[in-house]
């Protein structure tokens, strides 16, 4: 774990886990990013060190964008600053050929839906990860998030804000795997690459997919220790 080395707090974003529903009923990534300087204020928490992995990467990026002299330190983890459906589907062809391809398209591309849901989950869900995930769901599920950020019209699929990364002005780490199919590493470069490089330092880990300590851990943590005794 990470627990000696920093204190970490985890935040359950607006109408995700435990907290509310947003009282306007919308949601979006600046909501969830205005959302963090209030969590801060509220516990008294100066210059953190935010960690966003996946779509809470995307948060985080937006966070230090709107935001850019409140964090220490920002890590991007499995992530992407836009969605790049073709480039995901190459990678799950790569992973588990044109089954994972097509299951993939059902989502990504379209119509989506519950049986796209469904037949995503049981083919493509298994190659984010050459380490296989412990079985059951860990977190809570909320609807009303889901397809605010995964319907085809949602958040994801329409997000872009590569272009405002250079706003960013905290040191940023940015870590990804070689075999993330559904943030392929080609997007993590286009982040590293959008950045200051004097605040960027970009990890490449090979034959690691979405979540790069799920599949290598010991690496991982000991970069994660080393960019928080930097900051």
């Amino acid at each position: 774990g990470m627990a000696d080395a920093a204190r970490i707090v985890y935040l359950d974003l607006r109408g995700c886990g435990r907290s509310d529903l947003p009282s306007e009923g919308a949601f979006s990534l600046e909501g969830w990013a205005d959302d963090l300087v209030g969590f801060c204020s509220a516990l008294g928490i100066r210059r953190p060190i935010v960690l966003g992995n996946s779509a809470g990467g995307m948060v985080a990026a937006t966070y230090a964008i709107r935001h850019p002299e409140h964090p220490g330190g920002l890590v991007l983890s499995s992530t992407q600053a836009r969605l790049d459906p073709q480039r995901c589907l190459e990678v799950f062809q790569r992973l588990g050929g044109r089954e994972a391809r097509d299951a993939a398209a059902g989502m990504l591309v379209g119509p989506g839906g519950r049986d796209a849901d469904q037949r995503y989950a049981e083919v493509c869900l298994p190659l984010y990860n050459r380490t296989p995930r412990p079985g059951g769901r860990t977190g809570i599920f909320r609807k009303e998030a889901f397809v605010a950020f995964h319907r085809p019209g949602g958040i994801w699929f329409t997000m872009d804000f590569l272009a405002d990364l250079p706003a960013i002005r905290c040191p940023t780490l940015v870590l990804a795997g070689s075999d993330d199919p559904v943030t392929p590493i080609a997007d993590s470069e286009d982040i590293a690459a959008a950045l200051d490089p004097a605040i960027v330092r970009f990890e490449r880990f090979d034959g690691a997919g979405h979540g790069v300590w799920l599949d290598d851990e010991e690496r991982a943590f000991a970069v994660l220790r080393d960019f928080i005794a930097a900051c």
